[in-house]
C-alpha cells in the first residue's frame, strides 16, 4: 500500500490525534532531543494512551525516530524517541551586523546550506540580494526537497512596521517591504523577530538559558541590545521596544557620540566599532584599516592602549548587567556577539564591575556566561521561530506530518525569486 493511503488508513483505524498532543511532543523532543516513552507522559501530562497515539502517528509519519536511552536507575538501554532532523527544512536570515547570514537548516535547526553577503561599509545594501541570497540556498534541492521546505524564519535589526516595512541603519533600509517581497517571491509562510528576541529564543531553547524561565542575553558588536526572558516569555514593553540598554548611559560625563545622536550611551562606549574608534584616536592609527579583532589582538599581546579600551568598555557593560540583574533578578545571564572573541579580556572585567556594583544577595543564584551558539546564533533563532510557529498553524502542522511527495502540492515548482522595491 503506498505511504500516503497507509497514512489514511492508519489514521481512520486511530483514535482522533489531536494537535495538541503532536504540539506538546514535538516542542518537548526539540528540547530534550532524545526521551523515553514514560519521560515524554511524565513530563508532557499526557495519559499513556494519548502519548501512545501520538507517538505512533509520528513515527508513521516519519517525523519521530526511535532511539536508544540509557536508564540512570537500572543501568540498561530502553526505547527512546527523538525528532527525525530531516523531516523537514527551513530558510533562516540573519540581517543583523555587517555580514548577512541566510541558511537552509533542518527541522532542528542544524545548517546544511548557507550564503554570506558582505555589507559595504556605510553603503546601503541592495533589498533584492535579500532574495537572491534565499535562492542561493535553495537551489540545489530537488522538487521533494523543496516539498519539505516549511517556512521561512527572519531575525531582523531596527524597526519593523505593522505593514511588515523594515528601517534598519545597518542596512541602509527605511521602510522596506520585507515581508511582502518575500512572500511575493516565494510560497512559503513567513516569520519575523527582533534579532535580539530571536537571540535569547535561541538560547532559551538550544543553549545555555535551557532550563531557565529569567534570563538575559546581552549582545554586543555593530551594536548593543538585550533580550530579555521573563517567567518563560520574552519581554517585549509596550511598543516591543525592551532591552535597549545600549541607549542607557552608565559613565557619568562620558562625552562618546553615539549613532543615535546622544552622548555617553552604553553602545558608544563598548560597540565593536567604538572600540576601533577610542584605540584609533589614542594612537593616531586610521580607523579604516583597523578592525575589532586587530584591537583585541593588541590587546591580547599587552598593548596598554587596547586594554585601556577593552577595560573602559568592561566596566561601561559590568555597570549595565548590575542595573539589569537588579531589576531582573535572572537565573542567567548570556553575552554573545564580539564578546565571544573577547571572553577572555572582558568576562573577568565585566564580572569585577559586577560584583563592585551587585548586592551579594543578588548575585548568589545568577551565572554570566559566554554564549556556546556562536555567531549562528540568530540562524537558529530563526529556524527555531519558524519550527515554533509551525507547531501553532495547524496547516503547517499538517504539511509536516505529511509523507514526502504530499507535503505541500503547491511547492512542486521550483520558487521564482522576484526582487524587492523600496516604496
Amino acid at each position: 500500500m503506498p505511504t500516503a493511503e497507509r497514512m489514511a488508513s492508519r489514521r481512520k483505524r486511530s483514535p482522533k490525534i489531536a494537535n495538541q498532543w503532536l504540539r506538546q511532543i514535538l516542542r518537548l523532543l526539540y528540547r530534550r532531543r532524545s526521551l523515553s516513552r514514560i519521560g515524554i507522559v511524565e513530563t508532557t501530562g499526557l495519559n499513556a494512551a494519548s502519548a501512545s497515539h501520538a507517538l505512533r502517528y509520528l513515527l508513521d509519519c516519519g517525523v519521530l525516530l526511535r532511539s536508544a536511552d540509557r536508564c540512570r536507575l537500572t543501568g540498561r538501554h530502553r526505547e527512546a524517541f527523538t525528532v527525525n532532523a530531516e523531516a523537514g527544512h527551513f530558510v533562516a536570515l540573519d540581517l543583523e551586523g555587517d555580514r548577512l547570514r541566510f541558511g537552509l537548516t533542518n527541522l532542528l535547526g542544524d545548517i546544511r546550506c548557507r550564503w554570506e553577503e558582505c555589507l559595504g561599509l556605510g553603503q546601503p545594501f541592495a533589498a533584492e540580494k535579500v532574495v537572491e541570497g534565499i535562492g542561493r540556498v535553495t537551489r540545489d534541492l530537488d522538487p521533494t526537497q523543496l516539498g519539505r521546505v516549511l517556512a521561512v524564519g527572519v531575525s531582523y535589526p531596527g524597526l519593523l512596521d505593522a505593514e511588515g516595512r523594515l528601517s534598519a541603519v545597518n542596512l541602509g533600509w527605511t521602510k522596506v517591504p520585507l515581508l511582502a517581497a518575500l512572500k511575493q517571491a516565494f510560497p512559503w509562510p513567513v516569520f519575523l523577530e527582533r534579532d535580539k528576541e530571536t537571540c535569547i529564543h535561541a538560547e532559551n531553547w538550544l543553549g545555555a538559558a535551557h532550563d531557565c524561565r529569567n534570563a538575559l542575553f546581552l549582545i554586543a558588536e555593530g551594536g548593543i541590545g538585550m533580550g530579555i526572558l521573563e517567567g518563560g516569555e520574552h519581554l517585549l514593553g509596550a511598543r516591543g521596544f525592551s532591552g535597549e540598554i545600549g541607549h542607557c548611559k552608565f559613565i557619568p560625563g562620558a562625552e562618546d557620540l553615539c549613532n543615535c545622536g546622544q552622548k555617553g550611551c552604553l553602545e558608544a562606549i563598548a560597540s565593536s566599532p567604538n572600540i576601533v574608534r577610542q584605540y584609533a584616536e589614542r594612537t593616531g592609527a586610521a580607523s579604516a584599516e583597523l578592525r575589532f579583532v586587530d584591537v583585541l589582538e593588541r590587546a591580547r599581546g599587552g598593548d596598554a592602549i587596547a586594554l585601556a579600551v577593552f577595560e573602559r568598555a568592561g566596566r561601561a557593560i559590568g555597570s549595565a548587567l548590575s542595573t539589569a540583574i537588579s531589576l531582573f533578578d535572572p537565573e542567567i545571564v548570556i553575552l554573545g556577539g564580539d564578546l565571544i572573541l573577547a571572553e577572555d579580556i572582558v568576562l573577568p572585567i565585566i564580572w569585577d564591575q559586577i560584583r563592585l556594583l551587585t548586592r551579594p544577595r543578588s548575585l548568589e543564584v545568577v551565572q554570566v556566561v559566554v554564549s556556546r551558539l556562536g555567531l549562528d546564533i540568530r540562524l537558529k533563532g530563526a529556524a527555531s521561530l519558524a519550527f515554533r510557529n509551525v507547531l501553532e498553524a495547524p496547516e503547517l502542522m499538517q504539511r509536516l506530518c505529511a509523507p514526502a511527495r504530499d507535503a505541500a502540492p503547491a511547492l512542486d515548482r521550483r520558487p521564482r525569486p522576484r526582487a524587492m522595491k523600496e516604496r
